[in-house]
C-alpha cells in the first residue's frame, strides 16, 4: 500500500528551521549593535545629503552586521523564490528542495559578487574613485535592507504556506518599487548629477541592472529545471 505524497513544508525541514533561527539571532545582533547606524543610513536613502558622514565598514562589529544582513537578504530571497517555484510541487523528501535552494542561493551570491566586480570596473573607469565608492556603498546597503522588507513574506512562506501567495506578491511588488526608487534616486544624486542626463541614466540601468537581473532570473529557472 503506497502512501499519499504530501506537499513539501518548510517547517518540517530541520535545516531550514536551523538557518531561520541563526538568521533571527543574527538580526537581533545587528539591531542591538548597529541599529542606530542602519536607521541613519536608511534616512539618507530617502533624504540624501552630499556631506553625510561616510559609513565605515572597517570595524569588527560592522563586518559581522554586514555579513548577517547579506545572509538575511539572501536567505529570505531564496525562501521566497523556492516557494514560488515549488508552489505546485509535491515531495516526500527535503533533499531535492534543499539542493534547489542551494542552487538559488549560489546564483544570488554569484550574481551580486559579479555585479560588485562589474560596478567596480565600470564606475572606476567612467567616474572618479570617490564617486564609485559612494555609489557602491549606497547600492549594496540597499541590497542589505531588502532582507528586512522581505521578512513578512518569508515568514509567511515558512509558517503559513496556505496564504503565502498573496503576501509574497504584495511584498515582491513593494520590494521592486523600493529598489527602483532607491536605485534611480541614488544614481541621479551620486553619478548623474547634471541635468538632462536621463538617457545616460536609462542606458546605465539597462546595461548594469535590468539586463543582468533578467539573465540571473532566466539562469535560476534553467538551473531549477535541470
Amino acid at each position: 500500500m503506497t502512501g499519499i505524497p504530501v506537499p513539501y513544508n518548510f517547517t518540517h525541514d530541520n535545516t531550514i528551521m536551523l538557518l531561520f533561527m541563526i538568521n533571527i539571532i543574527g538580526v537581533a545582533y545587528v539591531v542591538t549593535m548597529n541599529g542606530a547606524n542602519i536607521i541613519e543610513r536608511t534616512k539618507c536613502i530617502f533624504y540624501y545629503e552630499n556631506k553625510v558622514t561616510p559609513y565605515s565598514d572597517r570595524t569588527h562589529v560592522t563586518r559581522i552586521c554586514n555579513f548577517m544582513m547579506y545572509f538575511q537578504s539572501t536567505f529570505y530571497a531564496t525562501i521566497i523564490i523556492a516557494g514560488l517555484l515549488r508552489k505546485h510541487a509535491v515531495a516526500t523528501e527535503s533533499g531535492s528542495m534543499l539542493v534547489s535552494m542551494l542552487v538559488i542561493a549560489a546564483a544570488l551570491i554569484g550574481f551580486f559578487a559579479l555585479k560588485g566586480a562589474v560596478f567596480y570596473i565600470v564606475n572606476n573607469t567612467l567616474f572618479s574613485k570617490s564617486t564609485s565608492d559612494e555609489w557602491n556603498s549606497f547600492y549594496f546597503f540597499t541590497i542589505k535592507l531588502i532582507g528586512f522588507i522581505l521578512t513578512p513574506a518569508a515568514i509567511t512562506v515558512l509558517f503559513f504556506p496556505s496564504i503565502s501567495l498573496k503576501c509574497v506578491e504584495f511584498f515582491s511588488i513593494l520590494t521592486i518599487i523600493i529598489y527602483l526608487y532607491t536605485t534611480i534616486s541614488g544614481l541621479s544624486r551620486i553619478i548623474f548629477t547634471k541635468k538632462r542626463t536621463y538617457l545616460n541614466l536609462f542606458l546605465y540601468l539597462c546595461a548594469l541592472d535590468f539586463l543582468p537581473i533578467a539573465i540571473m532570473w532566466k539562469a535560476i529557472l534553467q538551473l531549477d529545471d535541470f
